[in-house]
């Protein structure tokens, strides 16, 4: 049986892509099926803000103490990555910050919503609150809430000296996925 040239020489160029192919998987490939050990892909826009509340919890006649209760929740199957929020006050007659605070939450449960609690100081202002929300040190969500704080005086206050109450006013909230 003879071999034709032309399919003698088809064979020997397959058998070469074939030897080339090997040994490319050989010194590429290995690296392509180690495991990989990379953090957890997250899908975007998992965590949402899906309320804020303001209580008021201390008054003197100076300041008055907010907890702003912030509800955050993971609509992902899988627990959320470590979860940190921040908090800034800022006046909003100069643009100046004038009080921080930060929770550490952890992580969030898997289609859970997690209760956070904020507590900030206010005087006789108006105020934008800027929330930052922070999964694996990378801020995914920001909102802002504006805030207005004031003395109420009262005829009792002026006559027995009673200490004055404050009010709050929450007027905007927004909040956006940063991803």
């Amino acid at each position: 049986m003879k071999i034709n040239k032309k399919t003698k020489k088809a064979g020997m160029i397959v058998a070469i892509i074939s030897v080339v192919l090997i040994v490319l998987l050989g010194i590429f490939g290995t690296g392509m099926l180690k495991p990989s050990v990379a953090k957890p892909d997250f899908p975007s826009e998992h965590l949402f803000v899906d309320a804020t509340y303001l209580l008021k919890t201390g008054e003197t006649n100076d300041t008055v103490n907010i907890t702003c209760n912030l509800y955050l929740t993971n609509i992902w199957e899988k627990e959320s990555g470590e979860i940190k929020v921040t908090a800034y006050v800022i006046e909003t007659t100069d643009n100046l910050a004038v009080y921080k605070n930060t929770v550490e939450v952890g992580e969030i449960a898997a289609e859970a919503t997690a209760e956070i609690e904020i507590p900030i100081v206010l005087s006789n202002s108006s105020y934008k609150v800027e929330i930052l929300v922070f999964e694996n040190q990378k801020l995914v969500i920001k909102g802002k809430l504006t805030i207005s704080a004031y003395p109420v005086h009262s005829w009792d206050e002026v006559v027995y000296g009673q200490r004055q109450e404050w009010k709050v006013l929450n007027s905007l909230e927004e909040f956006e996925q940063i991803r």
